[in-house]
């Protein structure tokens, strides 16, 4: 008998006895054990510790010390994919330690800040090992991963183990597993039992694009890896130099549910790509590069994964055609100037357009607009309800005349009107609006003082219903985040009185440890938000979040977040929190901010830069130095000058 034919005859009776007798609880888990052993042995030398040195403070100021992570090795000359949250600080040295124990210093080459990774590169004579990868179409639910990081020890990785829970995730960018995935394993490898590389463990989140989103998933069992395989495919273009960038289209959807809704347009970005290719106001997306657009889902995972520059063919249906258009995606977008036209329309009006209110030093107020007026056309857009008017300014060209038809005592008149941009302050106070003459009191509506608690979180807060509520059509919102040095309850009768004068809800949340808020609670305060509105007639138009100190700072990342319930955020001796991703100002998700800060604080200061950036992004951004040297308390002045801001906000 041959040699290979007796070891082929022994292998089959091993794996007859195998059937027969089959593998105890201790025999199985040492198994496991060592496949996961030869798995984490075959790559571990492809994974390094990364240290980075100086760099910058929340506020701006130099950062001391040093700060690691790990990073997985691509090429035997040197050049190492990370996680890019190692290195917002934006550190003034790095350093990485080779499988051989020798730390060489590293170059950040460039930053893929649609998968939130960076690319180094580490100059060596030693051929670095690189690691075998799997493609995503070989992954399947339910096989094991184990996540592999060199944050803490340079010579021997952490390991958590766990499973593959989904292959498409964070709209199609990542694997998801259920592996436990911590700042220890952020830049290191996911693998699969054989050793290969399944991806690179990052923070991602669907909801926020931001180069922290996902890092309050801290060891919850929901982590996610970008495959590898994926990378090596774009890392030509990163190790040039150049940043890979999401891929915008410039569109706004119609609808809420992106489960249900289909993509119809409601509004396409001024000198956008969409707007390049000929893409329309009511078209519907229902394909695109050969896949099917059925839900606003759909198309979100095909955008998810496309990077800018990406070609993409659209199957778009107008009326009864479908057209075919070609739409090459951009890194930016022209910043979004927001027109103003300068009204206020009647509240009471939800089926036509009637102004209320005209502000001083307006387009409006320029072009003889009155209280009274019914909008009946904005250039060819027929006016039949308060939306359809605020998409037609909001979406129409800036800095030209538009021509407005207004019925006015019966006849149509026809008015030239130029929209400038929101200015960068407080407009004149506009008159509160009340109840329809003939309006009754709506039973069911509870009004006054009352707590307010979700029985799934540890958030203390007060809900404050105003008498008025049960005769008006819609209220405004003001959220509260009280802050250990910064609470609203000596506020609490001011904010009730103008509450009354004006219609608005108020709402006071207290982050869970009593102290200071936390980036994650960003998601509690919405789940709040959610659930006054399923209760009461919100307006989001007329919603703001406002806080002090770190509530000051999750006001204005709740307010980025979450443009769909929330456009004004009021930040109180508070900044943008670094690593928080500030996206476009959208024509139909309005955002305006309030930063308040005593004169010559560090705050007012250090938020120079951050006021400039958003600027020139054409946020309308206003600036209010704080009455009170304490910086702890509003003012019953500064109360009511807040009150009438939220009353304008609804302005068209």
């Amino acid at each position: 008998m041959s040699k290979s034919l007796s070891i082929l005859t022994l292998a089959i009776v091993q794996s007859v006895c195998l059937v027969l007798a089959p593998l105890s609880a201790q025999e199985v888990n040492v198994a496991e054990q060592v496949a996961i052993k030869n798995a984490v042995d075959k790559v571990a030398d492809s994974v390094v510790q990364i240290e980075t040195v100086g760099g910058l403070v929340e506020g701006g100021g130099p950062l001391e010390g040093a700060s690691r992570t790990s990073g997985t090795i691509i090429s035997p000359d040197g050049f190492i994919i990370s996680s890019y949250i190692g290195f917002i600080q934006q550190p003034s040295g790095i350093l990485v330690t080779l499988p051989n124990g020798k730390r060489v210093a590293a170059k950040l080459i460039a930053k893929d800040t649609s998968r939130n990774l960076a690319l180094l590169k580490v100059e060596t004579e030693m051929e670095l090992p690189v690691p075998e990868t799997t493609e995503r179409t070989e992954l399947r639910p339910g096989q094991w991963a184990i996540a592999l990081g060199k944050t803490f020890a340079a010579d021997s990785p952490s390991v958590s183990v766990g499973i593959v829970s989904a292959t498409h995730r964070v709209w199609g960018k990542a694997v998801q597993t259920d592996a436990k995935i911590s700042p220890n394993n952020y830049g290191g490898p996911l693998i699969d039992i054989h050793g290969h590389v399944i991806g690179i463990l990052t923070p991602l989140s669907p909801q926020d694009p931001g180069t922290t989103g996902g890092a309050e998933w801290y060891d919850s069992g929901i982590g996610f890896a970008v495959p590898l395989a994926e990378i090596l495919q774009r890392v030509d273009t990163l190790k040039e130099g150049t940043d890979l960038k999401p891929g915008l289209l410039g569109i706004n959807l119609k609808g809420n549910d992106i489960v249900a809704d289909q993509a119809e347009i409601a509004a396409v970005r001024y000198n956008s790509p969409a707007q390049v290719a000929g893409i329309q106001e009511k078209d519907i997306l229902v394909g695109a590069n050969g896949l099917p657009i059925e839900r606003q889902a759909q198309l979100k995972h095909i955008l998810g994964v496309a990077y800018a520059g990406d070609t993409i063919d659209f199957k778009v249906k107008r009326g009864e055609e479908t057209l075919d258009l070609s739409v090459t995606l951009a890194a930016e977008l022209i910043p979004y100037d927001r027109p103003l036209l300068g009204v206020l329309l009647d509240r009471n009006q939800s089926d036509v357009a009637i102004v209320y209110h005209v502000f001083g030093d307006t387009a409006a107020a320029t072009a003889g607009l009155k209280a009274g007026d019914q909008i009946v056309k904005y250039d060819d857009a027929e006016i039949s309800t308060p939306l359809s008017l605020r998409t037609a300014v909001a979406t129409a060209e800036p800095e030209v005349a538009h021509e407005l038809v207004v019925l006015r005592d019966g006849k149509e008149e026809t008015i030239e009107v130029t929209p400038k941009s929101v200015p960068s302050k407080f407009l004149s106070d506009a008159p509160p609006q009340t109840a329809a003459a003939d309006a009754e009191a709506q039973e069911g509506v509870v009004t006054g003082e009352s707590e307010f608690q979700l029985a799934e979180e540890k958030n203390a807060a007060k809900l404050f219903v105003p008498e008025i509520a049960k005769k008006l059509p819609s209220l405004g919102l003001v959220v509260l985040l009280n802050d250990a040095e910064f609470k609203f309850e000596p506020q609490r009768d001011s904010w009730k009185e103008e509450a009354e004068a004006f219609g608005f809800a108020v709402l006071e949340v207290s982050p869970a440890n009593d102290s200071r808020w936390t980036r994650p609670e960003a998601s509690v305060v919405r789940k709040m938000i959610d659930r006054v509105r399923d209760n009461y007639p919100i307006d989001a138009n007329r919603t703001i979040v406002l806080g002090g100190k770190s509530g000051g700072a999750l006001a204005l990342i709740h307010g980025f977040e979450n443009r769909d319930v929330q456009n004004g955020s009021v930040a109180i001796e508070a900044g943008i929190p670094r690593g928080t991703n500030i996206p476009d100002n959208e024509p139909l998700d309005q955002l305006e901010i309030v930063f308040m800060a005593a004169a010559e604080s560090d705050s007012a200061k250090a938020l120079k830069s951050q006021v400039e950036a958003l600027q020139k992004m054409k946020y309308p951004v206003i600036e209010s130095e704080l009455t009170s040297k304490e910086a702890t308390k509003l003012s019953p002045a500064e109360i009511k000058m807040l009150a009438n801001w939220l009353n304008t906000l609804d302005r068209i």
